[in-house]
């Protein structure tokens, strides 16, 4: 089968290749891929900026696809069944976290498109208790962009969102997109925060049903959001750039008394005005990966039709392509790209 791996923790080393189809072994099951999604940390191994993972590995976590194959000791799963699968494929299952289902947190969680090798091929081999049977109201397009979706999710458990909140999020990227339409569900106004050079994403956030959209590299761009909440500023603060400029803007506008959730991350520390966070008590919440709870959710909401995805697919792209593809993420091109196998 086609699949793109990354041969080394050297930049950039990744060369698509014919390997072995896999097999299922005890508890796992085949999937034959259909879309698969470029997240930002595919872009990191790529760019050998994450060094957790083996190698060589087939990359790629985001999915959907149909089952072709089942292991021994699997029930409740037939051939033909359209389903996506959780990143992680095991967790300790003994920490305080995993006790917890919190087994985003656990020290030795594997994962696939890190540990073992993930998606960006013909077919993916994963464990049953990954697996998340489809319901007919969701088309494998949408199903593909569960996962990233269930971040935004994740993130925002700790939090109330009220429809007489103003919410801001900040940077456009696809997690920030979906962000909007997470908000959005719950009813605030959303207001989001870009450059000059993020202008289509934020054309495409307002699209998205954001309410009003900021560049925050133009002077006094923060004024329309004081003027639009008397001068109190956004009662909760989505960070999802995962830069320091984000950050710290985000700290410096959060309300007395406000929620601030850090969505984007980075590899590199960032230099904090920290105090800001007891002078004016703010709650501070982050949020990272899923938990399985998380997926049953985000599964929910797209089934009963409250976010609507499609927006943010602009193309498609074969495994051949995949330098074409990549380029379109480092460019900034689409909101979201997918390969269709």
């Amino acid at each position: 089968m086609k699949a793109l791996l990354k041969q080394s923790l050297d930049a950039e080393d990744v060369t698509l290749q014919q390997i072995g189809k896999p097999e299922p072994g005890p508890n796992e099951v085949v999937v034959k891929v259909h879309f698969a999604g470029i997240c930002g940390t595919d872009m990191k191994i790529y760019d050998g900026h994450y060094h957790a993972y083996k190698t060589p590995l087939v990359l790629g976590h985001e999915f959907s696809g149909q089952v072709v194959a089942i292991g021994a000791d699997v029930e409740g799963l037939e051939i033909g069944t359209n389903v996506v699968a959780r990143t992680i494929y095991s967790s300790c299952g003994k920490c305080e976290s995993c006790m917890k289902g919190r087994e985003n947190l656990c020290a030795e969680k594997t994962r696939i498109g890190f540990d073992h090798d993930g998606v960006f091929a013909e077919y993916v081999r994963v464990h049953k208790d990954q697996v998340h049977i489809l319901p007919k109201e969701i088309d494998l397009i949408s199903a593909s962009l569960i996962e990233p979706f269930t971040v935004v999710v994740h993130a925002l458990n700790p939090i109330t969102i009220k429809p007489s909140d103003v919410v801001l999020v900040i940077g456009p990227g696809p997690i920030g997109l979906m962000s909007v339409l997470l908000a959005k569900a719950y009813g605030a106004t959303v207001v989001v925060a870009g450059l000059i050079q993020d202008k289509q994403r934020q054309e495409l956030a307002l699209k998205l049903g954001a309410d009003m959209v900021l560049f925050s590299d133009y002077e006094n761009s923060d004024s329309a959001l004081l003027n639009l909440t008397d001068g109190e500023g956004p009662h909760v603060v989505l960070e999802c750039s995962g830069t320091s400029e984000g950050v710290n803007q985000g700290l410096k506008l959060c309300r007395r008394g406000g929620h601030y959730v850090q969505i984007g991350t980075r590899s590199t520390p960032i230099n904090v005005d920290f105090m800001k966070i007891a002078y004016k008590e703010i709650i501070v919440t982050g949020g990272i990966g899923h938990t399985k709870i998380d997926w049953e959710n985000a599964i929910r909401i797209v089934q009963e039709k409250k976010v609507d995805f499609s927006p943010l697919i602009q193309n498609f792209y074969k495994l051949e392509d995949w330098k074409e593809a990549f380029q379109a993420i480092q460019n900034k091109e689409q909101a979201k790209v997918l390969f269709k196998l």
